[in-house]
């Protein structure tokens, strides 16, 4: 199974992070990162606490839909489907996760809010939970079909 995230944006909890970091601790930049900082008529030292920012948000992220991946699974062995899933991406822009399970020789997309599942994961909202298996069980029915 494929497990991306496509895209990056820093969280609230690693620009903190970084803020406070020496600058003998950042990332040096590549040349071409050198020159997109002068462009944007940023410091180099600002735009790599960006870069690091957005590395440490990339691998929360990534995290996030790994642990949605095996729920995935989980929910589809619960049901008996004989399918797979074969990729589990978040689209950072659009906040979303597009999934793409695989059954009978078909490829079934299934999209699904990435606040639906931080309300799911995070806040354990029965609500979310509701909506999260209604979309599961109305996707994993038309792979039945």
């Amino acid at each position: 199974m494929e497990i991306a995230v496509d895209g990056w944006r820093a969280g609230a909890a690693e620009w903190d992070a970084v803020r406070s970091l020496p600058a003998s601790e950042l990332p040096s930049l590549s040349p071409e990162q050198r020159e997109v900082a002068k462009k944007l008529g940023v410091s180099e030292q600002d735009y790599a606490r960006s870069a690091l920012a957005g590395e440490r948000t990339r691998e929360v992220l990534l995290r996030k839909t790994e642990r949605l991946a095996r729920l995935l699974e989980q929910r589809m062995q619960g049901s008996g489907l004989s399918g797979t899933i074969t990729r589990v991406m978040l689209r950072t822009i659009e906040h979303r996760f597009d999934v793409e399970v695989q059954s009978s020789g078909r490829f079934v997309p299934l999209r699904i809010e990435e606040s639906l599942v931080d309300d799911y994961f995070d806040g354990g909202s029965a609500d979310a939970e509701e909506r999260l298996g209604r979309i599961l069980d109305r996707s994993l029915r038309v792979v039945k079909q």
